[in-house]
């Protein structure tokens, strides 16, 4: 029937137990403020032994489950040792939880030593709360579960008032994990520019919390693949529907008839269900845990002007950290532009030597591996030269780009005329002419690295800013817009995503 889905068509469950306190007592949160009778502790914990009972047995398509308390969970045992029996089911392909991390880290890595292969599929989704714990506490913990082998995020609710905390948490953790920020609920007043600017720079995802996103039933998951199971058995689409659309314990049938009737989808759990949104390009499955899932990169080529450097032609320290970093792994190149020395210049000595080479002036100059290939420039027709400055950028005594300063329109016409009559290509920005090859091209550039060098494009990330980054960038799958590229890049690429944060959503390594 068309108003009827099967639960066990479900491969995805939320599950919230009776628990509603918590023992931290963060100032915006109520679960804190709320006592925890033995009476329902015990309710909970037979509510979630029923649930893992319900699993065991679940004849349905594999399973991914989310434990999303109303409170803090972890520090039970018999939510540790749940947790652990259901990892260990080979329908389920993965387990995760919402934690403080108030919990012993190294004690449950010990209740887990006797089945170490089972930490490959537990995840946990950790908050930080700055008025209960130190950064230091945190990320020890956090540290000490990711080495383990258990994946992880973490995540803290954008309070203004604690972004000097937060910015110490976002170096205090490892690149390679994801922090993201929550919008804050009940403020006063909105969030200002600088704070907007602040969060998303911590996390490039924040605009999607910020905004939420408009409820559409037509395109949700809810219900049809993923589902929200609370104590009792009820299940609803997800966590913030009210809808009641089966009971675990009680049918397998699932009424789909009616929406969630919900406008707004204002949690991550709500609108990481709809199809279209931008999460899944980003994160892919991961969007479900809110952990990226790191497709391997084995190369990155990144622009410079607009990408690399600010608007005054600087590299930011955060950049260069990054920078230093993702070295380690993979190999860096460039794709600009600018000529090498030009490049060498913006970047500065010690940041350019990090980089194996690669396009410059637009495909006019390749290097790579030791290698070089220059598509040479003929002579400039005859420009008066008192009337622009004009540089040639050569390698080996080969010129492969021209740069021309023409500050009075009128000359600029008559040069931009002459050179039209020659096989050059031209690109013009007031006040500057640049003159390469007729077949150079950043795009033929990192296609000829790649094919020279057998990098799998499949396996190589393009990071630009502008419209003209396009071409290139379309010729992987891994394209990447930084925050503050043009409205056409952002549309068409894949990610959105600084330098600075492309640790936390690709996995580098070397061929």
């Amino acid at each position: 029937m068309a108003n009827e889905g099967s639960l066990l068509s479900i491969r995805r469950i939320y599950y919230r137990g009776k628990l509603n306190s918590c023992n931290y007592t963060c100032s915006y949160c109520p679960f804190g403020k709320k006592s925890h009778p033995a009476s329902t502790t015990m309710q909970d914990k037979q509510a979630w032994s029923r649930f893992i009972a319900a699993i065991e047995q679940w004849a349905g398509e594999a399973l991914q489950l989310f434990v999303i308390p109303y409170g803090e969970a972890l520090i039970h045992r018999y939510y540790r040792e749940g947790i652990i029996r259901l990892a260990s089911l080979p329908h389920v392909t993965g387990i995760s939880c919402q934690t403080n991390l108030s919990f012993s880290a190294d004690e449950w890595l010990d209740e887990l030593r006797a089945t170490p292969a089972l930490r490959g599929k537990i995840k946990i989704w950790a908050s930080f709360h700055p008025e209960m714990t130190s950064v230091e506490n945190f990320v020890r913990q956090l540290h000490t579960l990711y080495h383990a082998g258990i994946q992880v995020c973490a995540g803290a609710v954008g309070n203004p008032m604690a972004k000097s905390v937060l910015s110490d948490l976002r170096n205090a953790l490892l690149p390679d994990i994801y922090l993201f920020i929550n919008a804050m609920q009940g403020l006063k007043s909105p969030l200002s520019i600088e704070d907007i600017r602040f969060f998303t720079q911590l996390d490039n995802l924040f605009e999607y919390d910020l905004k939420n996103a408009s409820a559409q039933w037509d395109i949700c998951l809810g219900g049809r693949s993923s589902c929200f199971i609370d104590w009792k058995g009820d299940i609803f689409a997800c966590p913030r529907s009210r809808v009641k659309i089966g009971n675990l314990y009680q049918s397998r049938k699932l009424d789909i008839s009616l929406p969630c009737q919900r406008k707004v989808c204002d949690c991550y759990i709500a609108f990481s269900n709809q199809t279209n949104h931008p999460l899944h390009r980003i994160m892919g499955e991961g969007a479900f845990w809110r952990i990226p899932d790191k497709p391997l990169i084995t190369s990155v080529f990144f622009d410079v002007d607009g990408t690399l450097t600010d608007a005054q032609g600087r590299v930011s320290e955060s950049y260069a950290h990054a920078l230093r970093y993702i070295a380690q792994f993979v190999p860096l190149y460039l794709a600009t532009s600018l000529s090498m020395e030009q490049a060498r210049r913006k970047l500065g000595k010690t940041l350019f030597s990090l980089f194996k080479g690669g396009a410059f002036a637009d495909g006019g100059l390749l290097l790579y591996d030791g290698q070089s290939r220059c598509l040479p420039v003929e002579s400039l027709p005859d420009v008066n030269e008192k009337s622009a400055k004009i540089t040639a950028h050569s390698y080996e005594g080969q010129v492969y780009k021209y740069s021309l300063l023409v500050y009075e329109k009128g000359q600029r016409e008559n040069i931009l005329s002459l050179l039209k009559e020659k096989p050059y290509q031209v690109f013009y920005k007031t006040p500057l002419i640049t003159v390469v090859h007729k077949e150079a091209g950043k795009k033929r550039g990192v296609l000829h690295i790649c094919k020279v060098l057998a990098f799998p494009l499949e396996q190589v990330l393009i990071v630009g800013n502008s419209q003209k980054d396009w071409e290139m960038m379309s010729a992987v799958p891994h394209s990447c817009a930084v925050m503050n590229a043009e409205p056409f890049l952002k549309d068409r690429a894949r990610y959105t995503l600084n330098p600075d944060r492309l640790p936390a959503f690709f996995r580098f390594r070397k061929l």
